[in-house]
C-alpha cells in the first residue's frame, strides 16, 4: 500500500520517536531529516524509502534536498530501483536537477540518514511496519552507518534519464524566460534577479523542466529545448 505523508518537521533533534500509525518508514525519514537538516554542514547521506511513495511525500522529500544543496551542503541520496521508474513521476529527474547525487540499488535493506560524522537516524525495527526512528550520536554508531551507506553507494547504479516522452507540453511564457536566460548561462541568482521570483522557486522550475524534457543536466535541457524549439 503506498505510503501517505503526515505529521510536522521537528526544529530540533527529538530523543527516540514512538510508533507512528500508518506510513511509518517515510513519514520517519522527513522527520528526522528535518531534525538532521540543521545540523549539517558537509554533507548529508540519505538510504531511501524502498516502499512506495505518494506525490505529496516526493514533493517533501525534493524540497529538502533543495533547501540542503542551497546550503552547500552536499547530498548524496541511494534509492530503489524503482526511483526512475515513470510512475515516480520524474522523482529522479528533479532530484539530479536540484543538486541531489542520487544512485539506484536493488531493496535498500533501511532507510537512514547521516548527517556530516556526529549524527544519525534508523528505524527503531528496520523490520517493523510502523516502526519510529531514533536518533544516534557518537562515533561508533554513526561510523557505522556512514559505511553501510558507503557500501550501498559503491554498489548502486546511475539512474537513467527519462526519454522525455511522459511530458509533451510546451512551457508557458514564466518557463520560456526562465529557459532562454539559463540558455544564456546565467546563475540561479541572476536569473531570479530578471525574473523577479526567488531563487528557490527558479531552481524549483528548472527542475521541473529538466524533467519534462527528460534531461539529467542544464546542457542537455538546453540543448533538447532548443531541439523543440522551447527557446
Amino acid at each position: 500500500m503506498p505510503l501517505r505523508s503526515g505529521g510536522s518537521i521537528p526544529a530540533q533533534p527529538p530523543g527516540p520517536g514512538g510508533p507512528v500509525p500508518g506510513p511509518a518508514r517515510s513519514i520517519g525519514l522527513l522527520d528526522g531529516l528535518g531534525a538532521l537538516a540543521r545540523r549539517a554542514v558537509r554533507e548529508i547521506l540519505l538510504v531511501l524509502p524502498s516502499a512506495p511513495v505518494e506525490p505529496r511525500l516526493r514533493a517533501r522529500l525534493e524540497l529538502l534536498g533543495a533547501e540542503l544543496v542551497d546550503r552547500g551542503v552536499r547530498v548524496r541520496a541511494v534509492g530503489p530501483e524503482n526511483l526512475d521508474d515513470p510512475a515516480c513521476g520524474g522523482s529522479a529527474d528533479r532530484m539530479a536537477a536540484l543538486g541531489v547525487e542520487l544512485l539506484a540499488v536493488n531493496q535498500p535493506p533501511l532507510w537512514m540518514a547521516v548527517a556530516d560524522r556526529d549524527a544519525a537516524i534508523v528505524p527503531t525495527d528496520p523490520l517493523a511496519e510502523q516502526s519510529g526512528w531514533v536518533f544516534l550520536r557518537g562515533v561508533a554508531p554513526v561510523a557505522a552507518c556512514r559505511l553501510l551507506f558507503e557500501q550501498l553507494w559503491e554498489q548502486g547504479r546511475e539512474l537513467k534519464p527519462s526519454d522525455g516522452s511522459g511530458d509533451d507540453s510546451g512551457p508557458d511564457r514564466r518557463e520560456r524566460e526562465v529557459l532562454r536566460l539559463l540558455s544564456e548561462g546565467l546563475t540561479d541568482e541572476a536569473i531570479a534577479a530578471r525574473t523577479g521570483l526567488s531563487v528557490r522557486t527558479n531552481r524549483r522550475t528548472i527542475a521541473d523542466l529538466m524533467a519534462r524534457l527528460g534531461a539529467r543536466s542544464r546542457f542537455q535541457a538546453g540543448a533538447e529545448a532548443a531541439r523543440r524549439t522551447w527557446v
